[in-house]
């Protein structure tokens, strides 16, 4: 239970991190990728349920990987976001893939609506904050490391290895 508890709490940390990053400046660094994909590393001994799972959740990564590769050529995906994506997606298996890219989507739906309809309405005399310029002002991009916490934190309860973890799968 505290395992469960501490890895909820890690991965928590760094997925808000990454969104509050992605949020206030457009960018989610390096080191917030690297921190999600060592903490897999670091909870997989404890969630271990043998080759095939540990396989399965290698598949999943790379396969994200690999996807966030080509969406970020084109630039459709930032490179922050593609790796986050990456790192994110070794924590799940394919079910819990399906579920992570629904709330992802959900997620990343409202944030567009959100930011489409601030961008038009909102005054430049109302944003105050630097982080309102950087999301509401800049026409190009998209804080989609908001999305991908989002789907992320809404996975990690009911993913495989959390259950597992926690005494429940």
């Amino acid at each position: 239970m505290i395992l469960s508890f501490l890895m909820l709490m890690l991965f928590a940390a760094t997925m808000i991190t990454a969104a509050l990053k992605d949020a206030s400046t457009m960018k989610i660094p390096n080191w917030v990728s690297l921190a999600v994909l060592g903490a897999f590393f670091l909870a997989i001994p404890f969630a271990w349920q043998g080759w095939g799972n540990f396989g399965e959740h290698m598949a999943v990564g790379g396969t994200m990987f690999l996807l966030g590769l080509v969406l970020f050529a084109p630039g459709w995906l930032g490179g922050g976001d593609a790796k986050l994506l990456a790192a994110t997606a070794f924590w799940w298996t394919w079910t819990d893939l399906l579920y992570y890219i629904t709330y992802t989507t959900l997620a990343g739906g409202v944030i567009a609506l959100f930011i489409l309809i601030g961008r038009k309405y909102i005054p430049v005399q109302v944003m105050t904050m630097p982080w309102m310029h950087t999301m509401f002002r800049d026409q190009t991009k998209m804080p989609y490391g908001l999305a991908l916490a989002f789907g992320a934190l809404a996975t990690l309860p009911q993913s495989n290895i959390f259950q597992y973890a926690a005494g429940l799968g």
